[in-house]
């Protein structure tokens, strides 16, 4: 049986009882926190910064990982990691180039993930996943909470689990995007080992859904 990590985002919790919130899924067995940083550019949100995450980082040892929606992650990801992020989330879609990007981590021993929007096919960041410690498959489309599962995704994470195990890769599979107990099961029987939840996690009991999405 797999260990399903569950990666609450910061984004849905009670920001103004942060560190309650951290807590009480470190109680119930959260793996990591998820931070959703957006720019108001790349998606038409604007959410948290360097300083929610320094804030983030100071009332957990969990692993945090900074997705980085924002059309410069090369100008800013320095920010990030100073401000306490340990794994950089790197969108395929930004307007950067990617490849150069990543070659810079590697140099500098940056530990990063690579993330596809819905439309973007697998095939596109195969050459990216050696160094990869996640391949973050968007089960939404970026920019806000809330939104509905788009199940035309789950064959791309079969693929994509299916290639990972084929070339003996360590990279984790995690899915983004309207998780819940139903659709975190149909991600986990395709290959999924990490789950984000935003809203299915904060709006009900913490520990309840936490617990439920790690023993799917």
């Amino acid at each position: 049986m797999r260990n399903i990590e569950v990666s609450p985002s910061i984004i849905s919790s009670d920001l103004s009882d942060l560190r309650s919130e951290i807590k009480k899924c470190e109680d119930a067995g959260a793996g990591s926190f998820h931070l959703d940083v957006m720019d108001g550019n790349f998606v038409d949100n604007i959410t948290m910064g360097p300083d929610l995450i320094r804030a983030v980082r100071k009332s957990t040892k969990l692993r945090l990982d900074a997705h980085l929606m924002i059309n410069r992650p090369d100008k800013y990801y320095r920010d990030f990691l100073s401000a306490g992020a340990d794994v950089l989330l790197i969108h395929y879609e930004s307007p950067v180039d990617i490849g150069e990007l990543i070659n810079k981590f590697e140099r500098d021993g940056i530990r990063y993930g690579i993330v596809i929007n819905p439309d973007t096919e697998f095939r596109k960041v195969k050459k990216y996943l050696p160094g990869s410690e996640i391949l973050l498959i968007m089960s939404v489309y970026p920019g806000f909470s809330g939104q509905k599962f788009i199940n035309s995704i789950i064959p791309k994470i079969k693929e994509a689990s299916d290639y990972i195990k084929s070339e003996h890769l360590k990279t984790r599979i995690e899915v983004d995007g309207g998780i819940n107990d139903i659709t975190g099961k149909q991600c986990v029987e395709n290959g999924a080992e990490i789950l984000v939840s935003a809203s299915y996690i904060f709006n009900n009991d913490i520990y309840k859904s936490i617990q439920t999405l790690k023993n799917l």
